[in-house]
């Protein structure tokens, strides 16, 4: 459901005995996906239904299994993935959604709570951090790391006015940002931002600073 804006999570359920939590693993790389379904698979508390890589098929895996927890990597190279997570968390309410990048969480992690996931992974963390993740969202509790603690304590302090640079862009303008960085196409940037009236703005924008770059570099090499 939904308060003021924000997505709030279904608590999670509770256990029948020793019935194990049923997880299902997203990642953005085969890679990725073996490796998490590996390590969170040896653990008897969680039984894997199963991984998948990519948006279509990770999204009829979530429909067939419905599962307790849902480890996810979204954003990937042509998804705006705040959008994906806030549609996943409308679609499957008692699913926890644990997201699992190595996206900046300075930038990414609160957004990524504010559209109704339950916990934000950083990748270059170690398995033993990520088992602990699970069993936090699992538990129906919200896992962030400490330093998204003390920023998050730092910014009630502050009375919520902490944002700079890229943290300051919306969850939009930041999805266009990163398909502009990735190099995807004005057609392709249009249709994941539904044709934002930014869009002009900001690839402009991204190709000034590129001129910029160029002109500097042409005067240095001169």
């Amino acid at each position: 459901m939904r308060t003021n804006g924000v997505t709030v999570k279904s608590p999670a359920k509770p256990r029948a005995g020793t019935e194990p939590w049923r997880v299902v693993v997203v990642g953005d790389t085969c890679v990725s996906e073996q490796g998490m379904v590996t390590i969170v698979g040896r653990d008897k508390r969680y039984h894997v239904c199963g991984g998948a890589h990519g948006f279509y098929d990770a999204g009829e895996l979530i429909r067939r299994h419905r599962p307790d927890v849902l480890l996810i990597e979204p954003f990937l190279e042509d998804r705006d993935g705040i959008r994906w997570i806030e549609d996943l968390a409308k679609e499957f309410p008692s699913t926890r959604i644990l997201i699992v990048s190595r996206q900046s969480e300075r930038i990414y992690a609160e957004r990524a709570l504010h559209a109704g996931a339950a916990g934000y992974w950083m990748k270059n963390g170690s398995a033993q951090e990520l088992l602990h993740a699970v069993e936090t969202v699992a538990q129906g509790k919200i896992y962030v790391s400490p330093l998204i603690t003390s920023l998050a304590v730092q910014k009630f302090a502050h009375g919520g006015e902490l944002r700079e640079g890229l943290d300051s862009l919306s969850n939009r303008e930041l999805a266009i940002f990163a398909l502009i960085a990735a190099g995807q196409g004005v057609g392709r940037i249009a249709t994941v931002a539904r044709r934002s009236s930014r869009i002009a703005q900001i690839s402009k924008r991204s190709s000034d600073i590129q001129v910029r770059r160029h002109s500097g570099t042409a005067l240095a090499n001169s």
